[in-house]
C-alpha cells in the first residue's frame, strides 16, 4: 500500500507532519479529515518538486496566465491534452516557462496525471490550482476549470499591483528624501564646518546638531554601515520565523491607514478561493484547507482552520463565520441567505467582488492622502537641513569679513 507524507494542524492550530498508508491520495486525505486534522500539505512518498534552473528566468503570475489562458482555449476547442502541451511549450519565447512546460508535458506522456505533474512546481502552482485541476480531471471540466483558474489569477493581479502601485509612491518619496539627507551631510555640511570653523562662528543648535551628525557619518560609516547590515540580517531571519510572520500579519491588521485594506485583500482572496473550487466540484472542508493556504496572512488561516473545526462538528459556514473575529457580520447574513437558496459560491463570489471594489475605491483614496502628505514630509525635511544651513549664512558676511 503507498505511503503518503501529510503535514497538517489539528482544531486548537498545533502542526503535525508523518506519514501515513491509503490506497490513494483521495484516500489518505478522507483518513486525515476524518480524525479532525486540517490538511496543509500531502503528497506521496518519493514526491520531488522540480526547481527552476539559475539560467532559467522565473514563471511570474503573467506568465501564469498566459499558461492558463492558452491552455483552457485549446482544452475547450477538443485539442487533447498533450498536444495542448507541447504547442504552448514550442509557441513560448520565456526560456522559464517552456521548460516547465515541457517538464509537465514529459511527465504527462509518461504517465503521470497532469496535477500530480502541476504538483511538482510548487512555487508556480499552488495547493488551489493544483486542487482545482484534480477535481476536474475526475468530472470531465477541466476547460471550465482553467477559465475560472485564468479569472482568479487575473483578479488577484489586479489586487496586487494596486495595493502594491498605492506603497510606490512613498517609498519611493521616502528613499529620494534619506539620500538628499546623506547627500547634505557628506558633501554640503563639512565645507559649512570648515567655514565657521576658522571664523570662529557661533552657531545655532540646528546647525551644530547637523554638523554633529555629518562628523559621526563621515568618522564612523563603516561601523554604521556595519550595523546596518546586522540589523537587516537579523530582522530578515526573524521574519523567516513562524513568530515574526505571525508579528507581520498582525502589524498589517492594526495600522490605521491600510488595516482595512488588507482586511478586504484577504476575505476576498479566500471567499474567491472558496467559490472557485465549489464551483469545481471539491467539497467544503477541502476547499477552506486550500483557501487558508492561500489567504497570505497566518490570522485569517487560523480563522479558517477553526471554521472548518466548526463545520465538522455539525455547525454551518454562516454560522462560523458570524462568530469569526476577522468577519462582518454582514457577511454571514449574506451566506446565510446563500446557503439557503443553494447559491453559496455565488454569493461568495458577490462578497469577493463587493471588496475587490471596497479595495479599488480605498487605494485611490490612499494614494490621494498619501501623495501631499509624503511631499509636505520632504519639504519638511529638506526645508529642515535648508534653514539649519541658511541661519549662519546669513551673517556669513560678517563671519568672512573678520
Amino acid at each position: 500500500m503507498p505511503n503518503f507524507v501529510y503535514n497538517v494542524r489539528d482544531a486548537s492550530g498545533m502542526s503535525a507532519s508523518g506519514m501515513i498508508d491509503a490506497p490513494t491520495l483521495d484516500e489518505a486525505g478522507r483518513l486525515l479529515r476524518r480524525d479532525g486534522k486540517f490538511i496543509i500539505d500531502l503528497h506521496p512518498q518519493g514526491f520531488q518538486a522540480v526547481a527552476m534552473g539559475s539560467r532559467t528566468r522565473r514563471v511570474r503570475s503573467d506568465d501564469l496566465v498566459f499558461f492558463c489562458n492558452q491552455l483552457a482555449v485549446m482544452v475547450d476547442t477538443g485539442v487533447p491534452l498533450l498536444e495542448a502541451l507541447d504547442g504552448i511549450a514550442e509557441q513560448t519565447s520565456h526560456t522559464g516557462l517552456k521548460a516547465m512546460v515541457s517538464q509537465i508535458a514529459n511527465d504527462v506522456r509518461g504517465g503521470t496525471e497532469f496535477s500530480a505533474a502541476l504538483a511538482r512546481f510548487p512555487k508556480v502552482f499552488d495547493g488551489l490550482f493544483v486542487s482545482m485541476i484534480q477535481a476536474s480531471e475526475a468530472s470531465g471540466t477541466m476547460g471550465s476549470a482553467l477559465e475560472r483558474m485564468c479569472a482568479h489569477l487575473r483578479g488577484q493581479r489586479e489586487i496586487r499591483s494596486q495595493v502594491r502601485g498605492a506603497m510606490f509612491y512613498p517609498v519611493g518619496i521616502l528613499v529620494f528624501s534619506v539620500g538628499i539627507l546623506t547627500a547634505m551631510m557628506v558633501f554640503v555640511l563639512p565645507r559649512f564646518e570648515k567655514i565657521y570653523t576658522a571664523k570662529k562662528a557661533a552657531l545655532p543648535l540646528a546647525t551644530r546638531l547637523l554638523l554633529g551628525a555629518s562628523d559621526a557619518l563621515l568618522t564612523y560609516w563603516p561601523w554604521i554601515l556595519c550595523g546596518l547590515g546586522a540589523g537587516l540580517i537579523a530582522a530578515l531571519r526573524f521574519l523567516r520565523t513562524e513568530r515574526g510572520g505571525y508579528a507581520v500579519d498582525r502589524m498589517r491588521l492594526r495600522l490605521p491607514l491600510v488595516r482595512d485594506l488588507y482586511e478586504k485583500v484577504y476575505i476576498s482572496r479566500s471567499f474567491r478561493t472558496l467559490a472557485t473550487m465549489l464551483a469545481s466540484g471539491v467539497e467544503l472542508l477541502d476547499a477552506i484547507a486550500i483557501a487558508s493556504a492561500v489567504v497570505g496572512n497566518r490570522l485569517h488561516r487560523d480563522m479558517w482552520i477553526r471554521i472548518a473545526g466548526g463545520l465538522r462538528e455539525g455547525r454551518t459556514l454562516a454560522e462560523e463565520v458570524a462568530e469569526a473575529p476577522l468577519m462582518p457580520r454582514s457577511m454571514a447574513q449574506m451566506i446565510a441567505s446563500g446557503d439557503r437558496s443553494g447559491r453559496v459560491g455565488d454569493v461568495l463570489n458577490r462578497i469577493a467582488d463587493f471588496c475587490d471594489n471596497d479595495v479599488r475605491v480605498g487605494v485611490k483614496a490612499l494614494t490621494s492622502l498619501i501623495e501631499p502628505a509624503m511631499i509636505v514630509l520632504m519639504g519638511l525635511i529638506v526645508g529642515g537641513i535648508a534653514m539649519a544651513l541658511l541661519l549662519p549664512v546669513f551673517s556669513i558676511n560678517k563671519v568672512v569679513g573678520r
